[in-house]
């Protein structure tokens, strides 16, 4: 899943409780329509069936139109796809995989964010490595888009998106004020060349009562990350302790928000010009084009400006990858269906036009197909905005992945309304994040 800005992720999962309740009690029932390790994996007509799970109604789309195409050339496999409900999903699967894998599907599209919490113990998916190996792709994704679904060097899933970060700018004010923004190559230049553009009610960037997210994405820019490569809590750095302090400064001298307006308010504030930058990954510029569209031709994109002596020019935030389950009955045949979805270049070009997400297969990102005008490039005057991403992808950072990942965010959250309310500095407010992490790690391990 692809956080998209403005929306509260708890929120939408809070809203639909009751009805991914009802989804996930369903899902539970003994007849699940599902092939798994228990099931026969095949229809009367002898046909093997493929069962895919995903949460997401654009990767559906994607794989209602790969489904057609595979079925065509292997008349032996049906393939179905199941649309669920994000966190029913989830809940579904872990219920599964602890009770002996009966109902599972073949393969699932696992969010970067629900992926820590499988692999505490034993993980429920396939380990990909060989299979990859065997068909020669074992250098097919880059490094850092395979790290989100990695542990113990085993590969679970199989990313879809780069999903790497630009910084994207009102290209009309800064012309009209002069400002040559390609020029601007440090945060601070950047800052402080867009203080005629700003006042009290217009801010160069969106923030946040809570500032997690915005860490965490410039945190890596810097070559950190809340989970270091091995595993250990990695926020509570020089490092870390820089790029929040630079969040703070950003606050105080009005160029940051101290809040941010919730779903179609978000989108109406950047049309009313109260936020006249942002920075994100490809996704959330698809979300700009769909949500703004009155300002089609005043944005411009380009490299992230670079903060601290490590900096690179790009982030990464967010990712899906495709899953092969461990109680599936037919797994070469899932890992084949797997392969033409998310490894085969002319597949993933054509994934670019239905979920505009730009590709993380290198090969694919070398396509001309994807430099094709389109309303993304139209939106952005005409910028080849797919040649940016292809460069800022050979930088990208790697996003690390534990189980305790998802603890980040509650430990981070008992401490950040006195930190906002200016009772803790920044070295403290991280202190004291990382001693709760902690407790809550040591909590849930003593429960084994």
């Amino acid at each position: 899943m692809h956080i998209r800005g403005g929306v509260s992720l708890k929120k939408a999962i809070s809203l639909l409780t009751a009805l991914s309740f009802c989804v996930y009690l369903a899902g539970c029932s003994t007849d699940t329509g599902t092939s798994s390790s228990s099931d026969s994996g095949s229809e009367s007509s002898g046909k093997k069936t493929i069962t895919l799970w995903t949460f997401a109604d654009t990767h559906k789309q994607y794989y209602d139109e790969m489904k057609a195409n595979y079925e065509k050339d292997h008349p032996d496999i049906n393939i179905k796809i199941e649309l669920l409900e994000y966190s029913a999903m989830f809940d579904k699967y872990t219920v599964i995989s602890q009770s002996g894998g009966k109902g599972a599907p073949d393969l699932i599209d696992v969010e970067q964010g629900a992926f820590p919490r499988y692999i505490k113990g034993d993980v429920p998916f396939e380990p990909l490595n060989d299979y990859m190996e065997t068909a020669g792709l074992s250098d097919a994704i880059p490094k850092g888009r395979l790290d989100l679904y990695t542990v113990n060097s085993n590969i679970y899933g199989i990313e879809i998106a780069a999903c790497v970060s630009a910084l994207y700018y009102r290209k009309d004010l800064y012309d009209a004020a002069g400002i040559d923004v390609p020029s601007l190559k440090t945060w601070n230049d950047f800052m402080e060349a867009s203080k005629p553009l700003i006042d009290k009610d217009k801010f160069v960037l969106s923030g946040s009562e809570k500032d997690q997210g915005l860490f965490e994405q410039l945190l890596r820019q810097e070559g950190g990350d809340v989970v270091t490569s091995d595993g250990k809590i990695g926020f509570n750095t020089p490092t870390g302790i820089e790029v929040l302090t630079r969040i703070k400064d950003w606050k105080d001298q009005g160029f940051l928000s101290k809040s941010m307006p919730e779903g179609p308010q978000y989108w109406e504030a950047f049309t009313n010009g109260k936020f006249i930058a942002a920075f994100g990954p490809d996704w959330w510029a698809g979300q700009l084009v769909q949500n703004s569209p009155d300002l089609s031709g005043k944005w411009a994109a380009v490299p992230m400006p670079l903060g601290g002596p490590s900096s690179v020019q790009t982030s990464v935030n967010g990712g899906t990858g495709l899953a092969l389950s461990k109680f599936s009955a037919n797994k070469d045949a899932a890992w084949d269906f797997l392969k033409y979805t998310h490894l085969d270049t002319d597949n993933i070009v054509e994934s670019f036009r239905i979920i505009n997400l730009f590709p993380a297969l290198t090969s694919a990102t070398q396509s001309p197909d994807l430099h094709k005008e389109s309303d993304t490039t139209k939106y952005f005057g005409g910028q080849d905005i797919a040649q940016l991403y292809a460069d800022l992808g050979t930088q990208a950072p790697s996003q690390n992945q534990a189980w305790w990942r998802s603890l980040v965010g509650k430990a981070w959250d008992k401490f950040e309304p006195d930190y906002q309310n200016g009772k803790m500095t920044p070295e403290a407010f991280l202190g004291n994040v990382e001693k709760e992490l902690q407790s809550l790690i040591d909590a849930e391990q003593a429960r084994k």
